[in-house]
């Protein structure tokens, strides 16, 4: 009877433990991240285009759209690359025609390999990109990406926008705000003009905020100091309605070479999370690196 009752107790104890444990924060079969802050979902043919996110059970922050209806696939959306022309000379090498694998990695994590062909722009250049999400502590509203584009020997003569983050609606998300080039004093930009993107060099590389206004809600990027200048590029897209500042680094007098590999993060906020000034929230960093 007694041993009858033990493996009652074991079976029961198990059974328990395994309806308690924890989803896995990354499903691959569905391309999802779950963590306490973020919800994100990639698109199931492009392994690069995030579709939504959304923070702290928000509606979608993001949108996605093709840039002209003759190549299949969305070339605007969160996590995109571009030059920063607009005319033929555009250079796209994460977009539409967009190809990978997207698989899930630790701590929890998203690793995405990926080359783009076929379309206007494009030029078959090998990507890879790494997420890696908090799922506690002070860092749970960011989100680290480390993309490396493998150029090889054949010079990319082009400023780069490494990764395009993009919030929805543009009308709302429509200042980017961010340390003047000493780093002592804040300046703010109207991001309305800039259809056609501006560029800004009063910046001193570090960081800059897409903020709305009237919320005072809004998404941090913070760039990782790399051996190219750097720029920061306000631009507003029309058809996507997404706002879409980013680092620019600026090509070389011999174009970019070799491996160039680019580290930002990503921290989103309310008016309860963080208030505009220099010193930015807890745990608003990067983590997990690396050489630029």
């Amino acid at each position: 009877m007694q041993r009858v009752l033990l493996c009652f107790v074991a079976v029961v104890a198990l059974s328990i433990s395994a309806s308690a444990a924890p989803a896995a924060p990354v499903d691959p079969t569905a391309r999802t991240v779950k963590t306490p802050a973020f919800t994100v979902q990639w698109s199931a043919t492009d392994p690069e285009e995030i579709l939504s996110l959304s923070w702290n059970g928000s509606a979608n922050l993001t949108n996605t759209a093709p840039l002209f209806p003759y190549c299949p696939g969305d070339s605007e959306f969160f996590g995109n690359s571009w030059d920063t022309d607009n005319d033929v000379n555009f250079a796209s090498p994460v977009g539409w025609g967009t190809t990978g694998t997207w698989m899930a990695t630790g701590q929890p994590g998203v690793g995405v390999m990926s080359s783009a062909s076929g379309c206007f722009g494009t030029s078959g250049i090998p990507v890879q990109t790494r997420y890696r999400f908090a799922d506690s502590g002070e860092s749970v509203n960011t989100f680290t990406v480390r993309r490396s584009f493998f150029f090889g020997a054949t010079p990319f003569t082009h400023d780069l926008r490494p990764y395009i983050p993009r919030l929805f609606p543009r009308d709302s998300y429509s200042q980017v705000i961010h340390p003047d080039a000493s780093g002592t004093s804040l300046v703010t930009e109207d991001a309305s003009p800039c259809d056609f993107g501006c560029r800004v060099t009063d910046w001193n590389g570090t960081w800059f905020a897409v903020n709305d206004p009237t919320t005072g809600a809004g998404m941090i990027v913070l760039h990782q100091q790399s051996r190219f200048t750097t720029a920061l590029w306000v631009d507003m897209e029309g058809a996507s309605a997404t706002t879409a500042s980013s680092v620019a680094l600026v090509q070389p007098p011999d174009g970019f070479r070799g491996t160039v590999t680019d580290v930002q993060a990503f921290c989103f906020y309310d008016a309860g999370v963080w208030k505009p000034s220099l010193t930015l929230p807890a745990g608003c960093d990067i983590a997990g690196g690396g050489e630029s």
